[in-house]
């Protein structure tokens, strides 16, 4: 190294710095699952240059290194954008395709964001050029070989032809435009114009949209200010599908229910009023300029007679099953004007004819593996409840209106694990719950000492004649029960005796007042729980 000039040990010293920071960055570039991440988030978070910026500031956060985020971001768009763009773009490639090489891989360096010296100093040093700080025949040699380059410095000629490329695209888009209106092609055959892949060039630009220029994106959105948006590409060209035959026949309004419309844009309008709140502010803006403002797609929605999309069923079965954990709907059931119930009902008698699930089967047991059991629907709603009862309700979830409590539910159970036999299709289901319900006894006492001095004034006194032998205090334990689990007589449990005498009295008590005396008596809070159930119980009609 003796006879190295100022350039050479400048050269020297900006690669001492340079080199450890370009392999640390490469280290974390060729990572597999980041690689795979950008592929996917190319989609919508990194298809501009608003989400380069955040992806090199993270990027340079997570490797000590925030310059990565002042060094992308200055100026035009930098190396690391187009190594986004590329790589992108190879993830959509079939599996086994070669990657892209030389200046269109994405490890390739733009010209711009060359170091200028690199070319020259690498010359000197190879050629072994003297030193001559003052003007030596090193300096000399470079300074020649430096007036024999391009006018246009380094890869001028690769910029002046893709700007040639780049011109004829634009010109071949523009002929698109003035009779089609829009740049929104298919990336398939349907985009060939003229012999010319219009449709391929133009979603090879929207993928390196990042490393256009200002002045190329500008030209673009001349022609069609929407030619990359932030949605699917194929929604934008069905929107202009809806907006030629808008501008024959007017535009289009939610209160004649989309009557009239060929039924291909029926079917696509009804689809973006079922999913409006979901849709970008863009799409809502061109959707208004169709005549769908937001006003008139609330029109449709409260039309009385309109046609239900199916996807708006599914999405009132989505909202039930959130909420109460199960689709076993078993009473009219209304949501969002949606019958549910029936709805579902003719939802099972499809799949049952088919003998296979059906798509719409599938993604409704998605929601409730068991929305199309082969036995009573009521079945299943009760064993959802013993199951929310046993393992907690789901989260966000709540309990339906007529759900059992637990001690019912738990009573119910026993009494299916008894007559397992008889229930060949569900022993596994009762087989999943049983062991976590445990073997305690199904029947408390619930009436305490201090409600009973109370309640034993209220009680009629015995008919002539009644030789029973139990108490009043029973008769009313073995009524609260009944009232608290929800299950028939004959289910009493042994320690309480026999039902006859219990129902007997019941219906007795209940026609002279004395059950609505006990409800309104003022009890201890231990006994207010079996109180609330006993006076819904004794309002239902003929228990």
């Amino acid at each position: 190294m003796a006879g190295w000039g100022d350039a050479q040990w400048r050269l020297l010293a900006r690669d001492v710095v340079v080199f450890p920071e370009v392999v640390a960055v490469a280290a974390a570039l060729v990572d597999a699952r980041l690689v795979g991440q950008v592929g996917r988030q190319m989609k919508g978070l990194l298809r501009d240059r608003a989400g380069v910026e955040p992806f090199a500031k993270v990027l340079g956060e997570r490797l000590d290194r925030p310059w990565l985020a002042t060094v992308e971001t200055a100026g035009a768009p930098g190396p690391l954008a187009r190594w986004v763009a590329v790589t992108a773009r190879e993830q959509r490639k079939p599996d086994g395709a070669p990657a892209l090489r030389g200046f269109k891989g994405k490890w390739s360096v733009r010209a711009p964001h060359q170091p200028v010296e690199v070319g020259a100093g690498l010359l000197e040093l190879a050629a072994g050029s003297s030193p001559a700080d003052d003007g030596g025949p090193g300096e000399a040699a470079a300074e020649e070989r430096s007036n024999r380059q391009p006018s246009g410095g380094p890869g001028w000629a690769l910029r002046q032809r893709e700007a040639e490329l780049f011109a004829d695209g634009v010109e071949r888009a523009r002929r698109h435009v003035e009779r089609f209106g829009h740049l929104a092609l298919a990336h398939t055959e349907k985009g060939m114009v003229d012999g010319f892949d219009l449709g391929r060039w133009l979603a090879r630009r929207r993928a390196e949209a990042v490393s256009l220029t200002a002045d190329q994106t500008a030209q673009l959105a001349q022609l069609d200010p929407w030619w990359n948006p932030p949605w699917p590409v194929g929604w934008q060209r069905f929107w202009h599908r809806v907006r030629r035959y808008a501008g024959e026949h007017g535009p289009v309004h939610g209160g004649d229910n989309l009557d009239g419309l060929p039924q291909g844009l029926q079917t696509w309008l009804r689809r973006q009023i079922l999913q409006y709140e979901k849709l970008h502010p863009g799409q809502q803006g061109l959707l208004a300029e169709l005549g769908l403002t937001a006003r008139e797609v609330e029109r449709f929605r409260t039309w009385p007679a309109r046609r239900r999309h199916p996807g708006e069923a599914l999405a009132a079965a989505q909202t039930y099953a959130a909420r109460f954990g199960h689709l076993a709907v078993t009473g009219a059931t209304v949501i969002d004007g949606i019958a549910l119930d029936a709805w579902l009902s003719s939802a099972r008698r499809r799949q049952r004819t088919t003998g296979r699930p059906t798509r719409l089967g599938t993604r409704l047991s998605a929601l409730d593996p068991w929305w199309n059991p082969p036995w009573a629907l009521s079945w299943q709603r009760m064993w959802w409840a013993v199951h929310h009862h046993l393992n907690g309700l789901p989260d966000g979830s709540q309990w339906w209106p007529d759900a059992p409590g637990r001690e019912g539910a738990v009573a119910w159970l026993r009494e299916q694990h008894a007559r397992a036999s008889l229930l060949p299709g569900q022993q596994q289901l009762v087989a999943d719950l049983t062991p976590v319900a445990g073997d305690g006894p199904v029947w408390r006492p619930r009436i305490s000492d201090q409600a009973w001095h109370t309640l034993a004034d209220l009680l009629p006194s015995r008919p002539a004649g009644d030789r029973r032998y139990r108490s009043e205090r029973e008769i009313l334990e073995a009524i609260i029960h009944i009232a608290r689990t929800g299950r028939t007589w004959p289910h009493i449990p042994e320690e309480l005796g026999s039902f006859a005498t219990c129902r007997i009295t019941f219906k007795r008590w209940r026609a002279d007042g004395t059950l609505t005396r006990i409800c309104e008596a003022s009890l201890p809070e231990t006994d207010a729980p079996w109180q609330q159930q006993l006076t819904a119980y004794i309002d239902r009609p003929g228990p």
